[in-house]
């Protein structure tokens, strides 16, 4: 109760000061148009899912270098990275798991196969990012399975007008150096884009004990294309590609703690991680009937890879080598019709149909592990991790939205899925946004049902002398739903709005369930696990010069625990908050922003040398950034930051440092034409 008297106290002030001020509007405007809450794209106030847009000036103003450090802000996220900078980053939603949250990156499914179907957050440069959409609530009924608990849609950057062009260069702390180009142009019926960045950083030692560093880097390349053949006839493609290199340090067999030399051989130990990503999307849009009548075709692919070495640490000096391959492709199809017209040539109610069709592959290698258990010589148990599986969906949407009023806008969707491997699947949705006499309250409301099939690792992974997958798992099923109340005031200067949610989750898949020929595995457990919370997020226009954005998540997510009862899910922070103060003066050229990230008291776990877990508590922490750009010329602009700017000392998991203060400077050029 503290901490959310702590946050109102800071808030509310500021809240009010702006209701004596004049200049723009905070927050997006009502009629922004957002293309994730449904399968058509939508004005923002006519949604009833709770959403939350991050703008190309919001990653500018907060000088963000991956997309993560400012979905942190946003409400219903909590974020946890194991170390430094290029180490592990989930993403949570709710409460939910990493991999229960769809992302999509240009509308390409974007979540990896070969990682556990989590996306690998920590890798997605900020730099040629436009803007992000978060949907939170399950989303499965328009997008499948990984959208159980919600979707974020990264949409990368498109030329408006002749010819666009910026690089950047900045350096600073643990000997990083980041930089990138872009350049674009449309002309005519046409637009092409290219963009490209590397980041490099000597890193910081991740282990609690030792002196090594654990190094990072990030190459990535994208392109993106689009041609109109006609006013009615549209075509785009576009292209995304990382490569990246991570040190890291794994557990101790004595501690079960990260160690630079974990398997006491007296030397620095050898572990790598090579990561691929490429995303590919070919489009094609198409309007007939004066556009009441769309059709949609998209093909989707995202290929991704990751290699690793490692001392193998029962046998000092030998090398383990292992590599994880996933690959699916989404072929699809989308008609879009205008049922009725409050206006002529004005679709009011928009009838949506899709299918879709998606298959997955994953590839493994790795060393055969044998186990002779009972000392005969004969191994009884033999698990070799080199295989290739692969499954397909068929996907079958339905969506009506209707706008009842020009005060309130009512949809449903329905979604079956034919799985090769799995039962088939169910999945609706039903939203409401509701703005009473188009006055300055709104209200808000979705719920739905979700659904997660089991990944590929949890079904067929191996590492060794550690886990063995389970093919007889079944997906997990989820009924969700949320309600709010937006609030205007001060002539639309500040912006307010609270959310309750509650989600059910059946037949969780528990990853480290202990034993199965003495190695851990997955299985469904038994019971409910809940979600439940309340999400606030307010933004006032303080002045001409300031603005100010809040959020605050109380969540509370439990699972079933063994022997009965149940038990708060691991890296749930109870409580989250963020504050982001912006200010522009001298006609915009002088630009300084402060944010605060508090992250509350969460529970983990970790595995001592004999593979036993333990339940333990990290301490809240309060991440402070500050950062100033100033213009010297239109075209050129210097900037810095002070990441972690009270050098807090914090684990999002345990056992994992990471980064203390650390100082950036940099020069960006940009030229329009």
């Amino acid at each position: 109760m503290r901490t959310k008297t702590t946050w109102a106290a800071l808030l509310l002030p500021a809240l009010a000061s702006a209701a004596t001020t004049t200049g723009a509007p905070a927050g997006p405007a009502n009629d922004t148009i957002v293309v994730t809450a449904t399968r058509q794209p939508q004005p923002l106030d006519r949604v009833g899912s709770a959403i939350s847009l991050v703008t190309r000036q919001d990653i500018l103003d907060r000088q963000a270098t991956t997309a993560a450090d400012i979905l942190r802000d946003l409400p219903g996220i909590a974020v946890a990275r194991s170390g430094p900078v290029g180490s592990q980053t989930q993403i949570r939603m709710r409460g939910a798991e990493a991999n229960q949250l769809l992302v999509l990156i240009d509308g390409v499914e974007a979540n990896d196969l070969a990682g556990a179907d989590e996306f690998a957050f920590e890798h997605l440069s900020s730099y040629d990012i436009e803007r992000i959409e978060v949907v939170r609530g399950p989303q499965s009924a328009l997008w499948g399975s990984e959208a159980l608990a919600g979707v974020i849609n990264v949409v990368t950057r498109r030329p408006t007008a002749g010819l666009q062009a910026d690089a950047f260069l900045e350096g600073g702390a643990y000997g990083t150096l980041n930089g990138g180009a872009y350049a674009g142009g449309r002309a005519g019926r046409g637009y092409a884009s290219l963009s490209a960045s590397r980041f490099d950083s000597d890193g910081n030692n991740a282990a609690r004990s030792g002196e090594e560093d654990d190094g990072y880097d990030n190459s990535t390349a994208s392109l993106a294309a689009g041609f109109e053949f006609s006013p009615t006839l549209k075509f785009d493609a576009s292209y995304r590609h990382t490569s990246t290199g991570k040190a890291y340090d794994v557990e101790s067999l004595a501690t079960g703690l990260p160690a630079d030399d974990a398997n006491g051989d007296g030397r620095d130990d050898v572990f790598h991680s090579d990561t691929r990503q490429d995303y590919l999307r070919l489009g094609a849009h198409w309007d007939t009937f004066a556009g009441r009548w769309n059709h949609q075709f998209r093909y989707g692919l995202t290929d991704t890879s990751i290699d690793t070495q490692a001392e193998d640490l029962y046998s000092a000096g030998t090398i383990d080598r292992t590599s994880q391959d996933g690959r699916k492709s989404t072929l699809s199809y989308q008609t879009s019709i205008g049922v009725t017209t409050d206006a002529p040539g004005n679709p009011a109610d928009v009838l949506t149909l899709a299918i879709d069709h998606e298959r997955e592959e994953f590839d493994q290698r790795g060393k055969v592990s044998s186990y002779d258990f009972d000392g005969d010589g004969i191994p009884d148990l033999v698990y070799d991790p080199n295989q290739s599986p692969s499954m397909h969906r068929m996907g079958y949407v339905a969506e009506y939205i209707a706008t009842v009023s020009d005060e309130l806008t009512l949809a449903a969707s329905i979604r079956h899925d034919d799985y090769s491997d799995f039962e088939d699947a169910d999945t609706w949705r039903g939203t409401a946004s509701w703005r009473p006499a188009g006055g300055p309250t709104r209200l808000h409301a979705s719920i739905g049902t979700g659904v997660k099939a089991p990944t590929f690792t949890e079904r067929f992974g191996y590492y060794p002398q550690q886990f063995a997958g389970n093919p007889s798992l079944k997906p997990e099923e989820s009924t969700g739903w949320d309600i709010g109340v937006e609030q205007r005031l001060a002539d639309g200067r500040i912006v307010a709005d609270v959310t309750y949610f509650r989600a059910d989750l059946e037949d969780e898949i528990n990853g480290t369930y202990c034993c199965a020929a003495g190695l851990y595995t997955a299985i469904n457990m038994d019971g409910k696990s809940e979600r439940r919370g309340v999400e606030l997020s307010g933004s006032a226009r303080l002045s001409q010069a300031l603005t100010l954005d809040a959020s605050y998540t109380y969540t509370d997510a439990t699972e079933p625990a063994p022997g009965g009862g149940d038990r708060h899910e691991v890296r749930r922070p109870w409580h989250t908050a963020a504050l982001n103060l912006d200010g522009k003066w001298l006609s915009g050229r002088l630009g300084l922003n402060l944010g605060i990230a508090y992250t509350g008291d969460r529970e983990d776990v970790y595995f001592d040398g004999s593979f036993t877990p333990h339940r333990v508590e990290l301490d809240n922490y309060t991440l402070v950034t500050v950062a100033a750009s100033y213009d010297i010329t239109q075209r050129i602009s210097v900037y810095g930051r002070v990441e972690n700017a009270l050098d807090s000392d914090y684990e999002d998991v345990y056992g994992f440092n990471t980064p203390g203060a650390a100082a950036y400077l940099g020069l960006r050029l940009a030229m329009d034409r």
